[in-house]
This record gives structure tokens, C-alpha cells and sequence, in this order.
């Protein structure tokens, strides 16, 4: 019975970790914890109202995703990236979330192929006028439901590990489509091409698009997100 006990408390702590680590992490990829940040375990345990050991596990993991940085024995800071390391990071995100768009193409639902004609409809739906936040929200759902149909969990860890880039520094490249409407009305255009490869089952065309898509993407990001 003890050990069973034992067992139970461990499962519990492990659960714990990796509540706090998703947590963090979100917080850390959304900005809520800004680059460059100091933070304590105490701070965070407090802050998510655990205690030290599953914030010290979770703490552990975000270190070896390189998104936190420890600078003493207890005290850790937000990590920082050079433009160089960003880009190579930013780049590595976008070849393996093609070759997921890939794979989902044999295996996508009509009923989620028809969710993400309601998010490209709503992205297409005054285009000039939305809300960055909202339309950022919405891209961010596509690509989500893109990568839960290609249901793969060694390329879903492998995205996890290299998305390291904020939802701020998103969310300024947003807005500065804003100012260059063309850029932006070809991200939304570049979301009905995919989707439109994906009714017709495509994969390499899906794979050229995404790919295309997110290299766009990525060059507006580095150029006017900093």
C-alpha cells in the first residue's frame, strides 16, 4: 500500500511539472514573460501556486528548449536569441511544419477542412480593418488544426522545441501589414491556395505552399518585428 501511495504522489508531481512547463512555456511564447526577464522559482511557484519541485522540473525542460537561461543558483532569466540564431530557428520551425502540412494531407478530416475554411473566410472578411491580435489568432488556429491531422508527435516536439519566438514580436510584424496591405492580403490569399491544395489532396503542392508561406512570413517578421 505504501508503495502504491508513492506512486500516486509521483504521478501527481510529474502531472504538476508539466502543467507548469506548459504554462511557462506559453507564457514565455506570448509574451506574458518578456526576453530578457529575471525570474526566481520561488516567483513562479508562487505565481502558478505550486510549490518548488515542479517548477524546478519544469524550469529544467524550458532550459534545454533554450528559452530560459539560468544566472545563479536560483534566479534564471528569459532567454534572448541574436538575429541570427532567431532566423536559423525561424527557419528550422518552417521546414518541419511543411513536411507536417504534408503529412496531414492524407489524413485531414472534411469536418476540420471546414473549420479552416471558416478561419480563412473570417481572415478574408475586410482584411484591412482587423484586429492584429484577431487575425494573428486566427492563422495561428489554422496552422494548429494543420498540425494536430498530421498526427505526429516527433514533428509536433520537434515544432515545440524551435517555436521560440514570441507572440509580441508576431503581433508587431501584424501590424506592420497594416502599413503594407499587400504583404498581408498574400499571407490570407497564401492560406486559401493551401486550402485549396489540401481539398484536392496534394500533398506536394501543400508542402511548396506552407513553405512559401512561412519564408514570407518570416522574412516581414525579422524585418519589422524587432
Amino acid at each position: 500500500m505504501e508503495n502504491e501511495r508513492d506512486m500516486v504522489a509521483l504521478q501527481r508531481v510529474d502531472s504538476l511539472a508539466e502543467q507548469a512547463y506548459r504554462a511557462l512555456r506559453e507564457q514565455i511564447v506570448t509574451g506574458g514573460l518578456a526576453a530578457g526577464e529575471r525570474v526566481t522559482e520561488r516567483g513562479l511557484g508562487l505565481r502558478l501556486g505550486v510549490s518548488a519541485t515542479p517548477i524546478r522540473e519544469a524550469l529544467r525542460r524550458l532550459e534545454q528548449d533554450r528559452l530560459v537561461e539560468r544566472v545563479g543558483p536560483r534566479q534564471l532569466r528569459i532567454a534572448t536569441h541574436s538575429d541570427e540564431s532567431l532566423r536559423e530557428l525561424l527557419y528550422t520551425e518552417a521546414v518541419v511544419r511543411a513536411a507536417a502540412a504534408r503529412f496531414a494531407t492524407a489524413k485531414i478530416t472534411e469536418e476540420t477542412l471546414d473549420a479552416m475554411e471558416a478561419l480563412v473566410a473570417e481572415l478574408e472578411h475586410e482584411p484591412e480593418n482587423g484586429e492584429p491580435e484577431h487575425q494573428l489568432s486566427l492563422a495561428r488556429r489554422f496552422d494548429e488544426l494543420l498540425l494536430a491531422s498530421a498526427d505526429n508527435a516527433v514533428l509536433a516536439g520537434l515544432i515545440d522545441t524551435v517555436s521560440v519566438f514570441g507572440w509580441s514580436l508576431r503581433i508587431r510584424a501584424v501590424r506592420a501589414m497594416h502599413n503594407t496591405p499587400e504583404v498581408g492580403l498574400g499571407q490570407i490569399q497564401a492560406h486559401r491556395r493551401i486550402l485549396t491544395a489540401l481539398r484536392d489532396r496534394d500533398a506536394d503542392r501543400v508542402e511548396t505552399l506552407f513553405r512559401e508561406h512561412l519564408s514570407t512570413a518570416i522574412n516581414f517578421i525579422l524585418t519589422h518585428g524587432h
